[in-house]
């Protein structure tokens, strides 16, 4: 068999690779356009051949801040690239962190996207005390109702 066959075929036995993982983008939440994108990550390794494969942690918190959308696309061409997994925090929280793992002889190719939107501010109004309700207390302050469901 000639040699230049032969790396030929090698050449296209590697190209032909078959995944056990989905390259399907991580996407949790609901993307609205009125959220702000807080933060974009690209992230890329190159393959190494331990036998754990690589691991990327992406952590990241966002004060006054409640995380709505995220998206983690895996863009490895070349190999079976990054699996991607929630490990705390994330949608309706402030915060997230997330692993990239990819396998022996895998890239890690990935796009990180968090979007999310402002924490209202907090009130320090009482929730059942409405303006009227104020009004009445300020105005009647003096009189003392002892028994107002007394029947006569």
């Amino acid at each position: 068999m000639d040699l230049w066959f032969l790396s030929l075929l090698v050449v296209a036995v590697d190209a032909r690779m078959f995944c056990s993982k989905t390259k399907a983008p991580l996407e949790l939440g609901e993307w609205k356009y009125d959220l702000k994108h807080m933060d974009s990550a690209v992230v890329e390794n190159l393959p190494v051949s331990i036998s754990e494969g690589q691991v990327y942690v992406y952590d990241n918190f966002f004060p006054d801040y409640i995380i709505k959308y995220i998206h983690v696309d895996n863009l490895a061409m070349r190999s079976c690239g990054a699996s991607a997994s929630i490990k705390n925090g994330g949608i309706g929280t402030s915060s997230v962190l997330i692993v990239l793992h990819a396998g022996i002889n895998q890239e890690i190719r990935s796009v990180v996207d968090i979007w999310g939107e402002k924490i209202p501010e907090k009130t320090t109004r009482h929730p059942f005390m409405t303006d009227d309700a104020k009004a009445a207390k300020h105005l009647f302050k003096e009189v003392r109702a002892v028994s107002h469901n007394r029947a006569y």
